[in-house]
């Protein structure tokens, strides 16, 4: 393993241990949210200085839809990105991926609309789905309000964030709207799968595990009509045909590896321009820790020009 990987996940099982903190799946809903916006706090230091952050709203199926936009220095219209942030569909907010979002504003050069989408399980699925499709349609067309180029953007997630990105290209597609330029997919979880090869491997030990997984997918689904298999739960199971060219990352240590793997594979067969780049050694969400990691500094530069190539 990389030292620097393996002495951040000995720094973190050290914490964890002296803390006694409960693991996620052991807590309600609400208090494990509540944990991951602290745990995320070292995440997101330093923040990068000349990007201009905004919070304002949306409107959604259910009411207003919280936004964080993430505006880089310089005159616009600039590019357009609408983000989806990671944490199973139950924790996470626009705020844990603040650092992340600015780093990828700074180096795309665009403007960056993160989205705070309904959670689980008080909002089982496809509420989620639903919010990331309404938002996503609202940027495009009222860009202008972003200071941003509604006819140049992308769509870009981690983890499930990224599940929501296909669900949005998929609806977007299929209503006949203009596309994305880009996919940008980090880490992703796309099968609905926790028995995969991957989470064998990488399913303890390393930041993400398969029991959070599977009390992910328990709280997406609890109350839901929908099922595990249903396309806008697990979008490898939709028909893919035509959707834009997607740029996957995802690290050999992360239990998603296979759904990565799996999606970029159905992506190719649907006749989808894909790129798969895996990165040796990396654990789920690294992205997020260029901070610590020489690979995520790797990983942040290929992702910011694949944004600029595609938006350019």
């Amino acid at each position: 393993m990389d030292p620097q990987v393996e002495g951040l996940l000995q720094m973190m099982a050290a914490q964890a241990a002296a803390s006694g903190a409960p693991q996620t799946w052991e807590v309600p809903a609400a208090v494990a949210r509540a944990n991951a916006e602290q745990s995320f706090v070292a995440f997101n230091q330093p923040m990068p200085e000349g990007v201009t952050i905004a919070d304002r709203t949306v409107p959604g199926p259910a009411g207003e839809i919280s936004v964080k936009v993430f505006t880089p220095a310089g005159p616009g219209p600039f590019p357009l990105a609408v983000y989806f942030h990671m944490g199973g569909f139950v924790i996470g907010s626009p705020s844990t991926q603040q650092k992340l979002c600015a780093e990828l504003a700074l180096g795309s050069g665009a403007v960056f609309v993160s989205v705070d989408y309904r959670l689980a399980p008080e909002h089982p699925a496809p509420a989620a789905l639903d919010d990331c499709v309404a938002a996503a349609r609202y940027a495009v067309a009222h860009a202008a309000e972003f200071g941003a180029d509604g006819s140049r953007y992308c769509l870009v997630g981690d983890s499930a964030g990224s599940n929501l990105v296909a669900g949005t290209a998929i609806q977007m597609r299929d209503a006949g709207e203009p596309p994305a330029r880009l996919l940008l997919m980090l880490y992703g979880c796309f099968s609905g799968k926790t028995d995969l090869p991957s989470f064998g491997t990488n399913g303890e030990g390393k930041l993400l595990t398969t029991r959070t997984m599977e009390w992910f997918y328990e709280q997406y689904l609890s109350g839901s009509s929908l099922t595990i298999d249903d396309p806008r739960v697990s979008p490898i199971n939709a028909n893919l045909e035509g959707l834009p060219a997607a740029h996957l990352i995802v690290g050999s240590q992360d239990p998603l590896l296979d759904d990565s793997k799996l999606f970029a594979r159905a992506l190719e067969a649907a006749g989808v321009p894909t790129k798969i780049s895996i990165y040796q050694d990396q654990i789920h969400v690294f992205l997020q820790m260029t901070a610590l990691l020489d690979a995520a500094k790797k990983g942040m530069a290929e992702a910011c020009e694949a944004l600029r190539t595609a938006l350019a």
